[in-house]
């Protein structure tokens, strides 16, 4: 994951050097011309790279200090906080070009919401906590289906659906089985949970922590030993700290 994060820090800085490129062709043109018009286009193009340019690189900087783990400031938490989810775009389409595994830069986008909401102290009272889990954790083969309800989890073991009725019963957690973003959202709409612990692959978690903009979501990548959405599986105690993160404990 390491590697992840300078890839996602490199891809940032590639972007800043072709917006600064953007500008200097910008300034060479507005020397180079003798047109108002053209000289008034430019020079706006020029003010826009600069902006740009100061905003990627303040935001670098604060990531860089996140990922060494580094204390940032409230301050710069918020500012990461939104200005992340702008970067997070044209930094996914640059990697699509460069033929770089999306996944990875979705994972890393993940990890960074997680240091943001992991730095800032929290006590939320356990009915206000809500755990999303992808219907693919379920065993493929079980007859009883949990989508609709939790608690017709037999506990039989097959599948981590019983470890996290375990825990929801130890810690009076919500916890939810979707199938699917759209479901999802309606059950946050429904709930209005004060943090949400989403378990999901690398696309539908990072697509899951843009939709939720006013609520700390902590994200867990599931893990796919039969491959994509089948008898996925996921660390019960990385719920379980979590949990315990938002309930103050940690």
């Amino acid at each position: 994951m390491k590697n992840n994060n300078l890839l996602f820090i490199r891809i940032l800085f590639l972007i800043m050097v072709i917006v600064v490129g953007v500008g200097a062709l910008a300034l060479y043109l507005i020397n180079s011309s003798n047109l108002v018009l053209y000289k008034i286009i430019l020079s706006i193009i020029l003010i826009i790279s600069f902006l740009v340019t100061s905003f990627i690189l303040i935001t670098s900087i604060i990531l860089i200090n996140l990922v060494k783990k580094k204390s940032i400031s409230n301050f710069q938490k918020s500012y990461l906080i939104k200005t992340i989810r702008y970067i997070y775009v044209p930094v996914l389409y640059l990697a699509n070009i460069l033929n770089i595994d999306k996944n990875k830069i979705r994972g890393v986008f993940a990890q960074i919401n997680n240091r943001i909401v992991l730095s800032t102290e929290m006590k939320i009272d356990p009915e206000h906590i809500l755990v999303l889990l992808p219907h693919c954790i379920q065993k493929s083969s079980c007859p009883h289906r949990v989508t609709t309800n939790i608690e017709n989890c037999k506990k039989c073991g097959q599948c981590n659906i019983d470890g996290i009725v375990r825990l929801k019963e130890k810690y009076n957690i919500n916890v939810v089985v979707s199938t699917g973003g759209t479901l999802a959202r309606k059950i946050i709409k429904e709930t209005h949970p004060k943090a949400i612990i989403a378990v999901a692959c690398e696309r539908d978690l990072s697509a899951g922590i843009l939709d939720v903009r006013k609520i700390p979501v902590i994200g867990v990548l599931n893990e796919r030993p039969e491959g994509p959405c089948i008898n996925t599986r996921v660390s019960i105690d990385k719920i379980e700290d979590s949990i315990n993160y938002l309930l103050g404990k940690e």
